[in-house]
């Protein structure tokens, strides 16, 4: 993580916060992506998805990002899963098909081309459907193209903000509806410009 942003951003707003309070365009189109890909109803849970976005942003090694997404999955599957699976690498207790869809999602965060196709042949085999294929796939590009965002800019955070974050997620999902800018956004503009 840069010590300064490498490009004036208000500090005040963590890791992508504060590029989406930098540039609102690009903010709500992107934030209206990430509800569209990680919330709408598909046969990969929601907790499934978070799970992919953390396991990639891990291998950008993104920190923002991975502690976000990882205190978001926490948010919709086990806990302990989650930390076995993220923190200590041990797949055991996930499904054949879910351990075949993060080697997917691994090869696609790589771009592996030489190795892709024979990821998906054998997520296929272990009961991977093709929506399932194409959401692990897509929930792998957003996220590397996140993860970029974040860390090509140099965003920085404080201890905790990123799971925060998280847990905003679970409550709101990916768009600022108007309770969620009143919980999380106007206290720290308050706190900012009248103390």
């Amino acid at each position: 993580m840069a010590a300064t942003p490498y490009i004036k951003l208000d500090q005040d707003f963590p890791g992508i916060v504060s590029l989406f309070m930098y540039d609102r365009e690009v903010a709500s189109r992107l934030t209206a992506m990430g509800q569209t890909i990680m919330r709408r109803a598909r046969s990969l849970s929601v907790g499934e998805r978070e799970l992919i976005a953390a396991f990639v942003s891990k291998l950008n090694e993104c920190e923002f990002c991975y502690q976000s997404h990882k205190a978001c999955a926490e948010g919709f599957l086990n806990p302990n899963l989650v930390d076995e699976v993220l923190g200590e690498e041990y797949v055991d207790n996930l499904s054949m098909k879910m351990r075949a869809l993060l080697v997917v999602a691994s090869h696609v965060q790589a771009l592996d081309r030489a190795w892709l196709p024979r990821a998906v042949a054998e997520a296929k085999f272990y009961g991977a459907t093709d929506q399932e294929i194409h959401d692990t796939v897509l929930v792998a590009a957003f996220f590397s193209m996140c993860n970029r965002y974040v860390d090509g800019l140099g965003t920085t955070f404080k201890p905790g903000e990123p799971e925060e974050g998280g847990a905003g997620l679970v409550k709101y999902g990916y768009t600022m509806g108007i309770r969620r800018f009143f919980r999380e956004v106007l206290p720290k503009m308050w706190s900012k410009f009248w103390g």
